[in-house]
């Protein structure tokens, strides 16, 4: 044999698969608490998208409308009207009465709108929102009458002809009392029901403050909320309350600022915890091998070199344990979400990369763990110990 095959056969005999292919029982338990524990991270953390994904679907109708109300005043009077009106980004405005509807979340409850309108406008308006109407029909005008996102009618186990609102059960935050009379079809979570019934004089509703639903010129959204937002009455106070897609935001982000540092507690722990557990496996293991190291040290191999072959096992071990792990984490969590939260109308990333992020944590602490424990024993082995030992 030349003396390049010698060299090729000895970088084979000290390559980390050459271990790893012939010591599958001895790799299985660290393979396997890599992948569970991946599995494990990806489960825990990618139902948590389900607040954002929820309450986004809440939050895209205002990305073609801006809601607006008087901020001071009772009532949209002449001069607001007035200044409505002079902004020179909008297109048309209608009058409403903005109200939310219960949603159940994976946790806890959200909204979702439920505008008021005319009868005149609402057609125009459910084809700007691309909202189709699937089943029942739409509100008569001035009955009680509401038509309701699929999804929520669906999370809220209701049926055409169900009654909701605080007069049905007082717990409900939606105000007075309607009848469900159609559901709705579309990305944006949203209803409508009859502004002429909503407006009634002497009736709970007609209390609720009158809101402006504001479209804006093609392409000039964010300008059309920007002057919503600075404008002011004559004595110089704001002139509206202003809801649209930023403001929702906004709220979503900040009821939600504390999750990263709950999810990174939690994978940080895990990882600390198996990181030391798979320290610990690979010590017992390295045990097992005190010879064949006693040996590659007598003969010359730098105990750097195999520092490095202990690392490149390890690392081989936790990736693929890592990859394994994801994979049967994104397809627990797909069952998940087409068996439970689908039917419950909750909507769920199932392709997230927090949790892809998150979990590398492990494979990497555990690689660093163990490479770092086993050159610490190999620093202390002494060789001709091993030999002599061996020679007993």
């Amino acid at each position: 044999m030349d003396a390049a095959a010698t060299g090729r056969a000895a970088r084979r005999a000290l390559s980390p698969w050459t271990y790893l292919l012939r010591n599958p029982r001895r790799i299985l338990p660290l393979f396997g608490i890599q992948a569970l524990v991946t599995c494990l991270l990806v489960l825990i953390i990618t139902p948590t998208n389900a607040f954002e994904a929820t309450a986004e679907a809440n939050v895209r109708p205002l990305e073609i409308f801006t809601i607006v109300s008087p901020r001071l005043r009772r009532e949209f009077d002449e001069e607001l009207l007035a200044v409505l009106d002079a902004n020179p980004h909008q297109q048309e405005r209608v009058r409403a009465k903005m109200l939310w509807v219960r949603t159940p979340m994976i946790v806890g409850e959200g909204y979702a709108p439920l505008i008021a309108l005319p009868v005149e406008v609402r057609d125009a308006f459910l084809k700007r929102v691309e909202l189709t109407l699937v089943d029942g029909r739409l509100p008569e005008p001035g009955e009680d009458g509401a038509v309701l996102h699929e999804a929520v009618v669906r999370a809220r186990g209701m049926k055409l002809g169900d009654k909701f609102g605080q007069l049905i059960d007082p717990t409900d935050p939606t105000p007075g009392r309607f009848t469900l009379v159609g559901t709705l079809a579309g990305e944006s979570r949203m209803g409508i029901a009859d502004f002429a019934y909503a407006d009634q004089p002497f009736f709970v509703l007609a209390r609720r403050d009158p809101f402006q639903v504001v479209y804006a010129n093609a392409g000039a959204k964010d300008a059309s909320d920007a002057y919503l937002h600075a404008a002011t009455q004559e004595d110089g106070e704001s002139a509206f309350r202003v809801v649209d897609d930023d403001y929702v935001r906004g709220r979503i982000e900040a009821n939600l600022k504390n999750l990263p540092l709950i999810l990174g507690f939690i994978t940080f722990s895990v990882a600390i915890v198996v990181a030391l557990v798979i320290a610990l496996l690979n010590m017992i293991a390295f045990q097992v091998r005190v010879d064949e190291f006693g040996l590659l040290l007598a003969i010359g191999h730098a105990r750097r070199r195999l520092v490095g072959k202990l690392a490149a096992e390890a690392f081989a071990v936790a990736a693929t344990g890592w990859l394994v792990g994801l994979a049967l984490g994104l397809l627990g969590v797909w069952i998940y979400d087409q068996v439970w939260l689908a039917p419950q109308g909750i909507l769920l990333r199932v392709l997230d990369p927090r949790p892809l992020l998150f979990s590398m944590s492990v494979p990497v602490l555990s690689t660093l763990t163990g490479a770092i424990a086993l050159a610490r024993r190999l620093r202390r082995m002494d060789p001709v110990a091993v030999i002599q030992r061996r020679g007993v």
